[in-house]
């Protein structure tokens, strides 16, 4: 899939009040919104860094004061919620999804100096940040978070769960891997279906392939595929290769942004 990162009239018109709404206050803008816009989404495909930015997207400094206002109020998560309605509606479901897949991704750090970063992972050994996101039947990012590598899978997806569930009024049913069991208490107390899948048993007398390098072995389980190539189409985005952020604002943020752009090639 081709990378998003100047947007097309029709693209802009979608979100351009979330960028730039009518009212605001203040001095106008060295920049435009729009510029803003496509200079966050190149910078999050490139990986490039912020006094390297192009001069064709104006100042690097102007647009990361803009980038810091927009990661404070939320904008790049309520642009990810509208894309998701837009594209469903566009495939004949409802606006609001009535399922959620829930999976999280370890991710090593990539920062010198002060950082959020923590042991984690698989036996603790990845030092960064833990990538949990809630993908509906489609593949499509709704909400993200980012810790530590240090919380457990199910602590993280409890508080993102949390912070969505009110956003999410049609939810029926959470389905996530065998990691998750730790979540039936919420689903119980929310009323919600929790699915836990878990990979085939291997037929009698059939062997296994054998595991790459490394890897093990690989069984894709529906529906949770989906979020698998979620975080794979995510990770084409090079300043998600690894956790170069400082906090979890901003590496939450990145991943909002890399999300959105993934989601305009599904437009």
């Amino acid at each position: 899939m081709a990378a998003i990162y100047e947007l097309t009239d029709p693209q802009w018109a979608l979100v351009a009040d979330l960028f730039d709404p009518r009212g605001r206050r203040g001095a106008p803008s060295q920049v435009a919104r729009r510029q803003m816009v496509e200079a966050m989404l190149f910078l999050a495909r490139t990986g490039c860094q912020w006094r390297y930015l192009p001069e064709r997207y104006g100042p690097w400094g102007a647009v990361w004061q803009q980038w810091r206002r927009w990661r404070a109020n939320g904008v790049w998560a309520r642009a990810m919620a509208r894309l998701v309605r837009k594209i469903r509606v566009a495939h004949s479901r409802d606006a609001i999804p009535s399922m959620v897949m829930i999976d999280a991704q370890t991710v090593k750090g990539g920062r010198a100096g002060p950082t959020f970063h923590d042991n984690g992972g698989r036996g603790g050994r990845t030092i960064g940040a833990k990538r949990s996101i809630l993908v509906e039947i489609l593949g499509l990012p709704i909400a993200a978070r980012v810790d530590s590598a240090r919380p457990h899978d199910v602590t993280a997806g409890r508080d993102l769960l949390k912070a969505n569930l009110t956003d999410l009024p049609r939810l029926q049913a959470i389905v996530a891997d065998r990691g998750y069991r730790g979540l039936r208490n919420l689903a119980d107390h929310r009323h919600l279906a929790l699915d836990i899948k878990v990979p085939p048993k291997p037929l009698p007398g059939v062997p296994l392939p054998p595991p790459r390098k490394g890897k093990g072995n690989f069984t894709p389980i529906a529906p949770l595929w989906r979020v698998e190539r979620a975080f794979a189409e995510l990770g084409r985005w090079r300043r998600l290769s690894r956790c170069f952020e400082g906090t979890e604002a901003s590496a939450k943020a990145w991943l909002e942004v890399a999300s959105f752009g993934y989601m305009l090639g599904r437009l």
